[in-house]
């Protein structure tokens, strides 16, 4: 889950932080810089993978280091920080959600700290035009945590808090609604305007969002201790109302091919890495790549041995062998990752120079019906010994039933009436896109069948009409057969649901009676 600290630069944040010390003076944006680096230092422990993205604001918003996972990098950019002028939360958030977009996309969550110094700079009035100019909620998955560098007691602080809690608020309100997510953003005040009091606010917040999670992956007899990251969070489902968290044993239950498994919808995905051996490196990332050596091939000294185990690519691993066999055979595990709660296990390499591999967990929707085309997953077994069906398992094939064309994606309205004015295109060119027309309306009856779509079928049909009814004078008199032909196909209720149906252009020997002007 890729993590944007939010730094305010303003020049409020210069100011110095009263203290019975003299000889040791801060100012509110050293504290601030101070909590990143703790921040920075928890990750390179428990969370090495993570992503970070720096992004400092003021009236203005600039990303001082866009997502990496060099950490160095950010601690050295805080130390070359320039000062800004007013604090503009409203700008700082739209800059953030224009670098999440470019960067992930609108379907990976994001975790978002505000380091401010607990003051919006503005009256109740001007609070108000904040809340009505913020760009929330966003239209990624997002928890947006508050840290303010200020004394609880505070005016300012009291002042700002309803504006934290409205941001806080209004991207829980994302959070909640994508997939599930139970998990909340919040603010987190430091019990006094101290270097420790800040440091523990920021530890409070690294404990509660940050954890490892451990389990076990099983297999059989095999099993390893593995880290998901990032970690699991409890979800629910639309139309069911119990919540599920994973569980501490993931089961392998069986492996398909992956053709066979297809894309089922994931509502999140994990890096499974394995735990290192006693008295060895972690072996968080490319373990893929590597193969361990088989027992009882080292040499029979000691000092071999231990030679051995020292490295992490000589010791034998559950998920190496797991990796290999997947990737080799071109097949997916099935897990068992809960009371009805599934998901898939396949191997995965990283889309850079790097090439990493690694273990893959996609975890799919509560319930037995995740991927429908295999039918309940609780009720999937081995093929039986000696059979070698046509289908493993209940999977049609949808183009074997029309001449061909790909799938219709229909994830926003914009993709449908892309289609339909396809459709429409080709019947405003007949009879020179005959064939065209029909291999789009084949394209789109099956989308809407296998949708439950059957009010499309309709409209487009009444569309077709109208097309007809508006044909020029002079227009051959084939153009007006086809769309009558086509039109009353559509809506015909023999054949409205039958998906294996295929809509054919009228033949030579017209037998329809064209629609009159």
């Amino acid at each position: 889950m890729p993590t944007v600290l939010l730094l305010d630069v303003s020049l409020s944040m210069s100011r110095p932080v009263p203290t019975s010390d003299t000889t040791d003076t801060h100012t509110r944006f050293t504290i601030a810089t101070t909590a990143i680096n703790t921040f920075l230092d928890y990750l390179s422990v428990h969370s090495k993978l993570e992503y970070v993205a720096l992004v400092s604001f003021s009236s203005t918003c600039e990303v001082a280091v866009p997502f990496t996972r060099d950490f160095d990098t950010i601690r050295s950019k805080l130390l070359t920080l320039e000062e800004g002028d007013k604090t503009c939360i409203d700008t700082a958030l739209l800059g953030v959600n224009q670098l999440v977009l470019s960067e992930w996309g609108c379907q990976t969550p994001v975790q978002i700290i505000l380091i401010t110094d607990g003051s919006s700079g503005v009256g109740a009035i001007g609070r108000n035009r904040i809340v009505q100019a913020l760009p929330l909620p966003p239209s990624y998955p997002a928890k947006i945590h508050v840290l303010p560098i200020v004394s609880p007691h505070d005016t300012s602080l009291q002042h700002a808090m309803p504006l934290y809690q409205k941001i806080v608020d209004l991207a829980n309100n994302t959070t909640s609604n994508s997939n599930g997510n139970m998990s909340r953003g919040s603010i987190y005040c430091p019990d006094q305007l101290t270097v420790p009091g800040v440091i523990t606010a920021i530890t409070r917040l690294c404990e509660q969002h940050y954890q490892e999670f451990w389990c076990i992956l099983k297999c059989g007899q095999l099993e390893a201790k593995v880290q998901l990251f990032p970690a699991p969070q409890t979800v629910s489902h639309e139309g069911l109302s119990a919540t599920y968290t994973l569980a501490n044993q993931l089961h392998v239950m069986g492996f398909m091919q992956q053709q066979d498994l297809g894309t089922p919808i994931a509502i999140s995905k994990h890096l499974v890495i394995p735990q290192a051996q006693a008295g060895t490196t972690p072996a968080r990332e490319n373990y893929g790549s590597k193969t361990p050596t088989k027992e009882g091939s080292s040499s029979t000294d000691g000092s071999a041995t231990e030679e051995d185990m020292s490295d992490p690519s000589k010791v034998p691993n559950f998920c190496v062998l797991l990796h290999g066999a997947l990737k080799v055979e071109g097949m997916a595990a099935v897990v068992l990752l809960g009371a009805d709660w599934w998901g898939t296990l396949s191997a995965w390499c990283e889309a850079s120079r790097a090439r990493r591999s690694c273990l893959l967990l996609s975890v799919l929707r509560p319930g037995t019906s995740a991927a429908p085309w295999l039918g309940p997953l609780d009720q999937l077994g081995p093929a039986d010994d000696g059979v070698t069906p046509a289908e493993t398992f209940p999977i049609r094939s949808w183009r074997s039933y029309s001449g061909g064309g790909s799938a219709c994606a229909w994830a926003r309205p914009h993709a449908l009436l892309a289609d339909v004015q396809k459709v429409l295109r080709h019947a405003r060119k007949l009879p020179d896109k005959t064939q065209h027309l029909y291999k789009e309306l084949n394209r789109l009856r099956r989308a809407a069948i296998s949708l439950g779509f059957s009010e499309l079928l309709n409209a487009v049909g009444s569309a077709l009409e109208r097309e007809c009814a508006a044909l020029p004078q002079n227009a051959p008199s084939e153009c007006a057969l086809q769309l009558a032909h086509a039109a009353r196909a559509l809506q015909d209720p023999r054949t409205a649901l039958d998906i294996k149906h295929t809509l054919q252009p009228l033949g030579a020997n017209y037998n329809v009676t064209p629609m009159t002007h």
